[in-house]
């Protein structure tokens, strides 16, 4: 009883026990109540003393496991919020894969994009060019055109009639402002300077070295919303990595087919070009410096015949000395230049000739916080050129 109802049941149960018991053995045996009670004080004792205890063990069970109950309750709670916060890291995960997977992907393949247009054939150069900035800007409307008197068209999009085969560009204030600063010009910014027609031309951009501009590229129309600093930014690197190759083509024939070896001061320049490209983009490019075996202008020359097979379209190859060459992979991060360097290994023809293997070191530009920083690194016995 004590152990059902608790303490009071268990003692009153255990006292009424023991009188019924003494009770009883009286009526059987005759003997008188109190000698029975007196030799049996011990069992009238115990018995209520029994009830007692197994009813302090009853409600000591029954608060453990309200206790228990009550922190159950608790951590049900507890664990539905953690649910809830799970859900929602989860779903947070999901929109930052989402925004990751997206990140740079108006830009991401176009290393590749600038060496398909290397790459075409030279009637069909400013068609190529177009099609990537029609792709990576989102013109609707643009067109480029040569240098000459007057400038003539080579590439457009959109209407025919509103691009004609000649004109001349200096009618239009934007085209003025972008040959005369050798930079990206848009009609904004004309209009704070001088008067511009109403069907002028949205943006204007040189292609080619300062102040001696070859191609130049006229937009007439582009969405709104790809009219902000990341689409101006990247007709700007398109713009700015062509016109380093035209520069490379008028002083190494390399145009189309980049491969001679460039003065250090072009290589300097190309290199501050990728530098400012992984700033404002995160596109990463690289630099492998050759250190071939001893041998002076010959060896140098010798490695760099033995792995021109290798170099692709767009790569730039530089003699730092007489002896190491670096060749600069744009927009290529670390882990696409250790594969080039592999591939130069495997065409090098020292292996093959029991000569030591070729040896080359990776730099990429986001490892250093500058082209300072990064020429120290390649170059730490001879500083910045």
């Amino acid at each position: 009883m004590g152990g059902r109802y608790g303490p009071v049941s268990g003692v009153l149960a255990g006292a009424a026990a023991g009188v019924i018991l003494l009770l009883a053995t009286s009526v059987l045996t005759g003997q008188d109540p109190r000698e029975l009670a007196d030799a049996g004080k011990f069992m009238l004792v115990c018995l209520p003393v029994s009830g007692l205890i197994c009813g302090e063990l009853r409600n000591s069970l029954f608060d453990e496991a309200a206790r228990a109950g009550i922190r159950l309750e608790h951590a049900s709670h507890r664990l539905h919020a953690l649910d809830e916060q799970v859900f929602i890291l989860a779903e947070t995960k999901d929109d930052l894969d989402r925004e990751l997977a997206l990140l740079n992907a108006d830009t991401a393949n176009l290393d590749y994009e600038i060496r398909r247009v290397l790459q075409s054939p030279p009637e069909r150069f400013c068609d190529a060019l177009l099609g990537v900035f029609c792709r990576k800007a989102r013109l609707y409307e643009a067109a480029i055109y040569l240098e000459g008197t007057p400038w003539r068209r080579a590439a457009y999009s959109g209407k025919p009639e509103i691009w004609p085969e000649q004109m001349n560009v200096e009618s239009s204030a934007v085209a003025r402002s972008a040959l005369k600063h050798s930079c990206i010009a848009m009609l904004p910014e004309v209009w704070g300077n001088e008067p511009a027609a109403a069907d002028d031309f949205l943006l204007a951009s040189p292609i080619g070295e300062p102040g001696d501009t070859s191609i130049l590229l006229l937009v007439k129309s582009m969405p709104f919303s790809a009219m902000n600093t990341r689409g101006m930014q990247t007709i700007e690197i398109i713009c700015r990595w062509m016109s380093e190759f035209a520069g490379l083509d008028r002083r190494a024939k390399g145009l189309f087919d980049p491969r001679g070896i460039v003065p250090l001061t072009d290589f300097d320049r190309m290199l501050e070009l990728a530098n400012i490209v992984q700033k404002k983009f995160r596109l990463i490019s690289s630099v492998i410096v050759f250190h071939p075996p001893a041998g002076g202008a010959a060896a140098a020359e010798e490695v760099f015949r033995s792995v021109s097979g290798a170099i692709r379209v767009g790569d730039t190859t530089c003699a730092l000395d007489s002896s190491h060459l670096a060749l600069l992979l744009p927009l290529t991060g670390r882990r696409g230049a250790e594969i080039c360097l592999t591939r130069f290994q495997e065409f090098s023809d020292h292996s093959k000739a029991g000569h030591q293997p070729l040896e080359g070191e990776v730099f990429c530009t986001n490892d250093f916080p500058g082209i300072e920083a990064m020429w120290s690194a390649i170059r730490p016995d001879l500083g910045r050129p």
